[in-house]
C-alpha cells in the first residue's frame, strides 16, 4: 500500500513541476492562451479617409476556437486615431471578431496599429503615400 502512495505522490509532483512556467504554476491558475490576428483592412465605404480593420481572436488547442463573446481587445495606433476615440480604443469580440475604424491623417504617414488581448499582441504597419495610396508593410 505504501508503494502505491509513493507512486501517486511522484506522479502528482511531476505534474506540478511540469506545469510550472515563466508565469508560475500553470496547473492551478490556468488561463486560455489567445492568438490575435488582423484579418482584413479595407477602406470604409462611406468615407475614403477611414480604414475598417477586422481583428480575430482565437483560443483553445492550436488556436482553433474563436474567443468567447465579450473578450476585450485594446487597440492602439501610433499617429492616427480611431473614429471618435483618439489613439486608443477598447472593443469586444463577437464570434471571435471585432472591427475598428481608423481615421487616417492627411498626407503621407506610416501608422502602426497594435492589438492586445491579455499577453497576446499583434502589430500592423500601414503606409499611406502623398497620393493617398495605402499599403500594408510586413
Amino acid at each position: 500500500m505504501k508503494a502505491r502512495w509513493s507512486v501517486l505522490l511522484v506522479i502528482a509532483l511531476t505534474m506540478v513541476v511540469t506545469s510550472c512556467g515563466d508565469d508560475g504554476l500553470g496547473l492551478l491558475n490556468h488561463t486560455n492562451d489567445q492568438l490575435v490576428e488582423f484579418k482584413r483592412v479595407t477602406l470604409a465605404s462611406d468615407a475614403p479617409d477611414r480604414l475598417e480593420i477586422e481583428i480575430v481572436v482565437r483560443t483553445g488547442l492550436d488556436f482553433t476556437e474563436p474567443a468567447p463573446d465579450g473578450t476585450k481587445i485594446i487597440v492602439e495606433t501610433s499617429i492616427s486615431e480611431f473614429e471618435g476615440n483618439g489613439p486608443l480604443v477598447e472593443t469586444s469580440t463577437i464570434g471571435g471578431h471585432a472591427v475598428v475604424r481608423l481615421v487616417l491623417r492627411n498626407g503621407a504617414a506610416h501608422t502602426i496599429v497594435t492589438a492586445r488581448v491579455g499577453k497576446a499582441e499583434a502589430q500592423l504597419s500601414i503606409v499611406v503615400d502623398e497620393r493617398g495610396s495605402m499599403r500594408i508593410v510586413s
